[in-house]
């Protein structure tokens, strides 16, 4: 079974792209699909169930919409909140797997207190979606590939 886990807040502007494109990902079988303001490490459990999981999060240094895939990572910082490698080294620390990972990136600039994404955000949906799609269609999806090498 593939996962798709929308990323962020859709009260914060361009932070709701993970959930806007999590929730417009059409059903399939052998797909689930979930929306979280943030990753939490209660999360891992969900994790073990999946054989795949897309992580889709707004990105603030990146020019370009990216695909790649993740590994575990531990993380030192303290807090609740975790990255996607983090999660997975969670997942894998405490129930012996992780599923195959990748994360969806798209470029985002505003995360201000509104619903609306910026028109730039916005614009990057079809790209984000045809990464998605390609993602689906893949038994394994490709290491990396950029919205410019889809056109």
């Amino acid at each position: 079974m593939d996962l798709v886990v929308g990323i962020g807040n859709r009260l914060r502007g361009d932070d709701g792209i993970g959930p806007v494109l999590a929730d417009a990902v059409p059903p399939r079988t052998g797909l689930e699909t979930m929306s979280v303001h943030q990753l939490v490490p209660e999360l891992a459990e969900q994790l073990t169930q999946v054989d795949r999981v897309l992580f889709v999060d707004a990105e603030l240094r990146i020019q370009e919409t990216s695909l790649r895939t993740i590994e575990p990572q531990q993380h030192s910082g303290l807090g609740h909140a975790c990255s996607p490698q983090s999660l997975l080294h969670w997942t894998a620390f405490a129930f012996g797997r992780a599923p195959a990972a990748w994360l969806l990136s798209v470029p985002a600039s505003r995360f201000d207190h509104e619903e609306a994404l910026s028109a730039e955000t916005a614009s990057r949906i079809p790209d984000a979606q045809q990464l998605i799609e390609a993602w689906l269609e893949e038994c394994g999806a490709p290491d990396a590939m950029t919205s410019e090498e889809e056109a």
